[in-house]
């Protein structure tokens, strides 16, 4: 372009110039109708397939189990035949949010984490990315996969401004998708009474220059 523009004085290269525009990163993305209530009990019955464990904290190369950060029960959804479906229908959806309202260098949707809370479970602040971390987590992706009438408490909130009294609070409902970039801190509140079930994953990509 500027083999072109030096042939114009100042006010003609200010018309041909294209301006770039910035605009605030959405922080929160709400999916409402990610997935029907037929595979949303579709997913359920994968999640429950697989074998649990406590979740950890940490890095990735010495997690831990720290129940006064993190009380929840995972398994894992690993692509397969049966669960194809699932990963092709999130890998729609995040590329379709990424290219509207992020535009990140994304490449690789994480192994899908199923995570159960039940009777005084949490998830205290955290964020999912940081230097803890071999690799780079851009965006993070919940599901809601049980009804809100089914359990108490176990509010999923999310610090958008940075100060957290004044942070988001959500009842995730079943087949709603919450995306959002992975440094914005969250946390899951104390379950006190049922079940509260969601699918978690996380969205890979390069190293922010």
């Amino acid at each position: 372009m500027s083999h072109i523009l030096h042939n114009f004085g100042p006010r003609a290269v200010a018309a041909m110039t294209i301006q770039e525009i910035y605009q605030p990163l959405e922080e929160l993305i709400v999916w409402s109708d990610g997935f029907t209530e037929e595979e949303v009990r579709d997913i359920i019955s994968l999640g429950e397939m697989a074998e649990f464990q406590k979740g950890v904290v940490g890095s990735d190369s010495a997690p831990t189990t720290d129940l006064d950060v993190r009380d929840t029960d995972i398994s894992w959804i690993n692509p397969s035949e049966q669960s194809e479906w699932l990963y092709r229908r999130l890998q729609h959806i995040v590329s379709k949010i990424n290219h509207d309202k992020y535009q990140f260098d994304l490449d690789t949707l994480d192994v899908l984490q199923y995570a159960k809370y039940k009777d005084d479970q949490f998830y205290n602040w955290h964020t999912d990315s940081g230097p803890s971390l071999s690799f780079h987590r851009k965006l993070s992706i919940v599901v809601g996969l049980s009804d809100p009438s089914e359990y108490e408490g176990g509010e999923f909130i999310i610090n958008i401004g940075g100060n957290p009294e004044t942070a988001q609070t959500i009842k995730l409902k079943p087949g709603i998708i919450l995306v959002f970039p992975s440094w914005v801190p969250h946390k899951v509140n104390p379950v006190t009474s049922g079940e509260r079930i969601s699918l978690v994953t996380w969205v890979r990509g390069p190293k922010f220059k």
